[in-house]
């Protein structure tokens, strides 16, 4: 009887701890390490019934490879990409993660109103060529002046951090940049010219669109869909947290290297804003208008074989948690 209870007690300790371990893959110095720090200081993948490894990868280039290599089961990247996959063939699926969006910051000068008082100006753009922030302004450019915004400045391809750097001591006139960076420049005498949002707006985009979120491999989800919906509700209790406590933040703010008061109150309303609360089927509706931009701006090297956007890649999930 005692060894019976013995081994009773045993597999109950067993079934306590030998929870499902998911293993998310992370630029080493990017910002979502910040919501994965607080998931695993309030132990919210045990509560969640999941063990978290959080890999982190050198590059954004590692961190594709590392998905679809199967080293790591879950990344953070944009819908744009996955539906490229889709359309090679591998079947990823997206969720929202965030919906901080790029923005055009400029030295603080009062003449400068539009993008056509730009001309000749040095601009540095974060992401490539075919950056999507830079895809974006392009078009509006010529949606609203007919103008190609190339033909107005002088771009310049840098790394983010490089970028800010540049603009922060006036070596360029301005930079459009992620949106960390652009939050630490926003008390830097460094004003906000135009985002992506007014864009939108330009666009009669109405919804709120989210163009990057976790992505993953779908027939590991359709096999694992309570470890993968656990760790998105994980995900959404670790942003309820940085919402609601200060305490949270002061714990990650090592991680979020600001230099000052100024520049960590900054960084936490950029990170507050792009909290993704609710995500339904009209919010789809406004990315297949995003993607008909991007495709007719961006063309085949922005997404690939695809031509549309295959709404089959969103990931179904509805968090439980009040906002």
């Amino acid at each position: 009887m005692q060894i019976k209870l013995l081994i009773i007690v045993l597999l109950f300790n067993f079934n306590i701890y030998a929870q499902e371990k998911l293993r998310v893959g992370v630029l080493a110095y990017g910002t979502v390490n910040w919501e994965l720090e607080v998931l695993k200081n309030n132990a919210l993948d045990k509560k969640n019934d999941f063990e978290l490894e959080v890999v982190k990868l050198a590059s954004k280039n590692a961190v594709a490879i590392a998905l679809q290599s199967k080293t790591v089961d879950i990344i953070v990247s944009d819908w744009v990409w996955v539906n490229r996959q889709k359309a090679n063939g591998k079947h990823m699926s997206f969720y929202p993660y965030s919906k901080a969006i790029g923005a055009l910051y400029i030295q603080n000068n009062e003449n400068i109103k539009t993008l056509l008082d730009l001309k000749d100006k040095y601009i540095g753009i974060a992401g490539g060529s075919v950056d999507k922030t830079w895809i974006l302004f392009q078009a509006y450019s010529k949606y609203k002046y007919n103008q190609d915004l190339k033909n107005i400045i002088n771009e310049i391809y840098a790394a983010p951090p490089i970028l800010y750097k540049k603009v922060s001591d006036k070596s360029i006139f301005g930079a459009m940049n992620f949106w960390h960076y652009n939050a630490k420049l926003d008390k830097n005498n460094i004003k906000r010219l135009i985002g992506v949002e007014e864009i939108f707006k330009e666009f009669d985009i109405k919804n709120d669109i989210p163009l990057v979120g976790w992505i993953f491999d779908t027939n590991f989800a359709n096999k694992n869909p309570k470890l993968i919906n656990n760790f998105l509700q994980a995900s959404y209790e670790s942003k309820k947290l940085l919402l609601d406590s200060s305490l949270q933040w002061d714990k990650i703010r090592p991680l979020m290297k600001a230099k000052n008061d100024s520049e960590f109150d900054s960084l936490k309303e950029g990170y507050k804003k792009g909290i993704v609360k609710d995500y339904s089927q009209e919010n789809i509706k406004s990315a297949s208008k995003v993607f008909e931009i991007l495709y007719k701006e961006g063309g085949e090297k922005l997404v690939g074989k695809s031509k549309t956007l295959n709404e089959d890649i969103f990931w179904n999930f509805s968090p439980n948690i009040k906002w």
